[in-house]
């Protein structure tokens, strides 16, 4: 039996009537193929993390109200937004976001980690 995470991917927060709010745990690269490649893939796959932890939580992209990123170095930055702008660009809103640059990660195959949070609306 494998043991719990000690930090789970996703918090969530009853606000009553049936809807949440996620707390997603920041994501990166790290042991995926993506790993020591390019920001873009990086972001791809930090991405998709996130869509497969919303989704234990009956959530998906679209429900994040604010993403915040880290990057090693903000000469990452275009090639981050490249992606983030596709990930969203099917959004009437997308989701507030902020990116800070100069972060250091727990592995140097890694430059950019990505958290989230979202709210799910109550059952109409």
């Amino acid at each position: 039996m494998s043991q719990a995470p000690l930090f789970p991917p996703a918090r969530v927060v009853p606000l009553g009537g049936g809807a949440k709010l996620i707390f997603c745990s920041g994501v990166t690269a790290r042991g995926s193929a993506a790993a020591g490649r390019p920001v873009q893939d990086q972001a791809r796959e930090c991405l998709a993390r996130l869509e497969r932890a919303l989704a234990g939580e009956g959530a998906e992209l679209s429900h994040l109200l604010k993403v915040t990123t880290w990057l090693s170095d903000m000469r990452h930055y275009d090639g981050f937004n490249e992606v983030r702008r596709a990930a969203f660009a099917a959004l009437a809103t997308p989701p507030a976001s902020t990116c800070v640059g100069g972060a250091q990660f727990t592995t140097t195959d890694v430059c950019i980690e990505i958290e989230g949070i979202a709210v799910v609306p109550a059952l109409a």
